[in-house]
């Protein structure tokens, strides 16, 4: 059964960048499939006493965390792609030789790729090629993704495995967030006493420019199971996070629309999308 196949580094990205657009299409009855890169086991530990006990489970907690999260958002389907969260550039979590990070190229893509035969989806999502803000997992996302869309089709560099066949997918998107957004952010912070004015007014380093997205899509309906899926990630969600304070018009321009890249097709698309699922 076609449908979407979203692929993602660490528990909560998913719920964060585009949870609203999960749920949208769950709702809808298409197929919606969540891979997650790994578990998120170099990720911050918040809202739990006993931080040290938890540290040496994070794997396993955020585990449970998105399972509880997919459920908010109505998704079924969901996997781990096996890799070690490769944590920051410089770190010994970089260096583990199960990060994700330090996978082999072929073989990362060659997972994924079965996975997408496996499940068929016409449309499937990634990052774009900074990895919205360039953390290493974010950047194999992007490049095992797109490496995957195209590969899921071509049996020379990844044969087929017995009773599988080929798959082609027909449109490919990045997930992304707007460097709009980010400016908004910092006057936010700004306002809230958290940065100077001076800070404030800097261009953002991360969030791709407004001209390039494609794809606004609409997921209001869907604002209230979307933060209910991102306070599922406990761990990763301070008490004061700014998150938590959203409200009124800022917190729906944060949870009701979701912006996307469109990088490819195979059949023609109308400007401005409004679906990621149009022409189909």
């Amino acid at each position: 059964m076609p449908g979407l196949l979203a692929f993602h580094a660490h528990p909560d990205d998913e719920s964060i960048s585009m949870g609203g657009a999960l749920a949208r299409y769950a709702a809808a009855g298409e197929q919606v499939v969540v891979v997650t890169a790994t578990r998120g086991e170099a990720g911050e530990i918040h809202n739990h006493d006993d931080v040290a006990a938890v540290a040496g489970r994070l794997g396993a907690v955020r585990s449970e965390e998105i399972a509880a999260a997919l459920a908010h958002l109505g998704v079924e389907h969901h996997h781990f792609l096996g890799y070690r969260d490769s944590g920051m550039m410089g770190t010994e979590d970089n260096d583990h030789e199960d990060a994700f990070w330090q996978a082999d190229f072929t073989e990362a893509t060659g997972r994924l790729v079965r996975l997408i035969r496996r499940y068929r989806p016409e449309v499937v999502t990634c990052y774009d090629p900074f990895g919205g803000y360039g953390h290493p997992d974010h950047l194999q996302v992007h490049r095992v993704g797109v490496a995957a869309f195209f590969g899921a089709p071509d049996v020379g560099r990844f044969p087929l495995d017995d009773e599988e066949q080929a798959w082609t997918p027909v449109k490919l998107y990045w997930s992304t967030f707007p460097r709009t957004a980010i400016r908004r952010f910092q006057e936010y912070r700004f306002q809230a006493g958290e940065i100077t004015e001076e800070e404030a007014a800097l261009e953002p380093g991360a969030g791709t420019l407004d001209d390039d997205i494609t794809l606004w899509l609409d997921v209001a309906a869907y604002a209230d199971a979307k933060e209910a899926a991102i306070l599922a990630h406990t761990t990763q969600i301070p008490a004061d996070s700014w998150f938590r304070r959203l409200e009124g018009p800022g917190r729906m321009a944060f949870l009701g629309r979701e912006p996307f890249t469109r990088v490819f097709t195979r059949v023609p698309v109308s400007e401005p999308e409004s679906d990621l699922f149009a022409g189909m």
